[in-house]
């Protein structure tokens, strides 16, 4: 995958974590960071309508929240609907000094490029410090959904459009829905990834917008 802005995508599912065991970091290109993640294979809350019913994984953003909405509007409003975040640190995007802002909520990360929130992501892969939010997308899609369902509910409007490599046996595949590709993240569409191949996977990320702001 080509780096710079174009793999901003990438360095944001790095930040929620991908499926790799505790005390193994996720391989991955040289840019971006490292982190220690564990695998939480069961839910830890309750189902969505509970905490983060009011969120909608849409294109546009969160629903309650858009991008291009100000870091400290967009901070408020999902501060009031989820409460106090777990993480708050800035990652690198092109370089160690270009820096952008991602806030976590559970396994819901928010990016904030030039002050505005410009990305999010949501995985089932995450440090355990916190409940595990259930978010679906505006057409009902949802984490550990399978391909099956995932194509029932999207059809020809999801495409496959590549592998990444974990560091173990097996890559994960990307897919992107009404044109989305992650080496050219736009505020429209939507992408993720797949676990377990693109006949019998899950669904283990969803994403969207442009976390490290517009190339």
């Amino acid at each position: 995958m080509p780096m710079g802005r174009s793999a901003a995508m990438a360095a944001g599912v790095v930040v929620v974590g991908l499926a790799v065991i505790i005390g193994f970091s996720l391989t991955q290109p040289v840019e971006l960071p490292s982190r220690l993640v564990a695998s939480v294979p069961q839910l830890l809350s309750e189902p969505a309508g509970a905490l983060g019913g009011d969120l909608v994984l849409e294109p546009n953003g969160l629903r309650i929240v858009a991008f291009g909405e100000s870091e400290a509007a967009a901070m408020a409003t999902l501060t009031e609907s989820l409460g106090t975040p777990v993480e708050d640190a800035p990652q690198p995007c092109d370089s160690e000094t270009d820096l952008v802002r991602w806030v976590r909520w559970g396994n819901l990360s928010a990016a904030f490029p030039d002050g505005q929130f410009g990305g999010y992501v949501i995985g089932v892969y995450v440090p355990p410090d916190s409940p595990e939010l259930r978010i679906e997308t505006a057409d009902g899609a949802s984490l550990r959904d399978s391909v099956d369902e995932l194509t029932a509910v999207y059809g020809n409007r999801l495409a496959w459009t590549g592998q990444e490599e974990t560091g173990f046996s097996e890559p994960i595949d990307a897919f992107g829905i009404d044109g989305f590709d992650i080496d050219n993240p736009t505020p429209t569409g939507m992408g993720g990834y797949v676990e377990g191949g693109r006949e019998d996977g899950h669904v283990i990320t969803f994403f969207a917008g442009q976390p490290c702001g517009p190339r």
